[in-house]
């Protein structure tokens, strides 16, 4: 038995079983990056890339599990805390990491490394959780308040990271229009990165042969 190979095609199987894994609408967590890997997900092609690299996502699903765990313990009854809802609009859906009904606040936790705190947050995940919160309040919920935080996988607990302020309408007007733009797009845009650094190795869509696919240069 070659141990590596068994560890990785377990844990590979395991994130594609995940919820999260199957979801074929999009959700919040994708708008206001690639549009043309926006568009696949809407327009539901097939995924001709199965060889992505998994890693740091089944890292980071860990971290998101061990939170919730922990979280459930400290709010055993749940009279405050929500955690890892899901919420749907007529024009998309999203996981939502967290919601403190006392404090009407929607985090969204994520794993980076420390050199990636140098461009926490990006304004892509400024719309997101502003999403949440959208999504939030359109499913009943109070909502005033949104927060990032930012969990460096290679790091300490005094670098984590938090990012919070007022919930932004603008910012979901934009994330939403964006959406709205792909959506009406009759074919795919062209990729918005670098097939070598970013496609081959992170998007289920890319296809080089151009046959079903995305084409990246």
């Amino acid at each position: 038995m070659e141990i590596v190979e068994v560890l990785k095609s377990a844990l590979v199987q395991a994130d594609n079983a995940r919820a999260r894994s199957e979801q074929v609408e999009i959700g919040a967590s994708s708008i206001g990056g690639c549009r043309a890997q926006a568009w696949h997900i809407i327009n539901q092609t097939p995924k001709t890339n199965e060889r992505t690299e998994k890693l740091a996502a089944i890292f980071g699903t860990a971290i998101h599990s061990a939170i919730q765990e922990a979280l459930l313990s400290f709010d055993v009854f749940g009279d405050d805390f929500l955690l890892e809802g899901e919420f749907k609009t007529a024009e998309l859906k999203g996981h939502c990491d967290f919601y403190s009904r006392e404090n009407r606040l929607v985090a969204d936790w994520k794993t980076t490394t420390l050199k990636g705190l140098q461009k926490f947050p990006t304004r892509q995940q400024k719309i997101q959780v502003n999403l949440y919160g959208y999504l939030l309040r359109s499913n009943g919920y109070d909502v005033e308040r949104v927060a990032l935080v930012a969990i460096p996988r290679d790091g300490k607990m005094s670098d984590i990271v938090k990012w919070e302020s007022d919930y932004d309408q603008s910012l979901v007007d934009e994330g939403l229009q964006w959406l709205a733009e792909v959506k009406a797009m009759p074919s795919p845009p062209p990729p918005e990165r670098p097939a070598r650094i970013f496609c081959a190795s992170y998007c289920s869509y890319y296809d080089p042969t151009g046959e079903k696919g995305c084409v990246a240069k």
